[in-house]
């Protein structure tokens, strides 16, 4: 009986984290840009997020472009991407394959996704 309240604070905190995973991944779903930089070039950054859990990054122009494609997960509060494909075009080259970026959330509503990520604070609108 000692334990009981414990117990239940626990089960209730948890359950808050699982339903603002649900949340946040609900609300990221979409593509979010970063640019342009002047008023003649198209976005150098896109991030796409599919409600199947796969994402696509797109970096660079039309003339050379790299894209990274992966899944992603919504995990205590933490943006999850794990990177399975990348390939490029013109002189950009992708890295390496298989990393795991965790994204803190900063802020994100229908038109801001603001997040850090290695210690870098991200800005997205769409």
């Amino acid at each position: 009986m000692k334990y009981t309240r414990t117990f239940i604070l626990l089960g209730l905190l948890l359950a808050g984290c699982k339903n603002y995973d649900a949340k946040v991944s609900q609300e990221v779903v979409g593509t979010w840009t970063r640019g342009p930089f002047s008023w003649i070039e198209t976005p150098l950054f896109s991030k796409t997020f599919s409600p199947d859990g796969s994402f696509t990054t797109s970096i660079g122009h039309t003339n050379a472009l790299v894209i990274y494609e992966g899944t992603w997960l919504v995990k205590d509060g933490e943006l999850v991407m794990t990177t399975t494909n990348a390939h490029g075009t013109g002189y950009h080259q992708p890295g390496p394959v298989g990393g795991v970026d965790r994204a803190k959330i900063i802020h994100l509503d229908d038109h801001q996704f603001i997040y850090e990520i290695a210690g870098q604070t991200n800005s997205l609108t769409r």
